[in-house]
């Protein structure tokens, strides 16, 4: 699960899926409400991240397990610090794979403050 700025509630999109009876509708709609505020966050499922970027949940979830394979590679050095094992071809193909604009935004997404989602206005 992702990690939020503290004091903010999360809701897993799961809870928010498939509960009925411990989830009234207007926990739901207060829930939404303070969404829109950016006092809730969701934890998002594959499903949900799938229709909310219009993409197929298979194609999500190649993506997401080379992602994870690549976060493995990770690892720590003696002083302390984390180091990568990927080489310059390696990256490359990853770079090749998911277009050069993807990983881009990603960049951005990386070096921009997390802030709490903001209603539009």
């Amino acid at each position: 699960m992702p990690a939020f700025t503290s004091g903010v509630k999360v809701v897993s999109g799961l809870h928010i899926a498939k509960a009925t009876v411990h989830y009234s509708k207007e926990e739901r709609v207060r829930d939404a409400a303070l969404w829109l505020r950016g006092e809730v966050a969701v934890a998002p499922t594959l499903r949900l991240a799938a229709n909310v970027f219009r993409i197929s949940v298979p194609l999500l979830t190649k993506v997401h397990r080379q992602l994870e394979r690549l976060e493995r590679r990770v690892h720590t050095n003696g002083n302390g610090g984390s180091t990568t094992t990927l080489s310059d071809d390696v990256v490359e193909r990853l770079v090749a794979e998911v277009g050069v604009e993807r990983v881009w935004r990603a960049v951005d997404k990386l070096t921009q403050p997390m802030l709490p989602l903001q209603a539009a206005e």
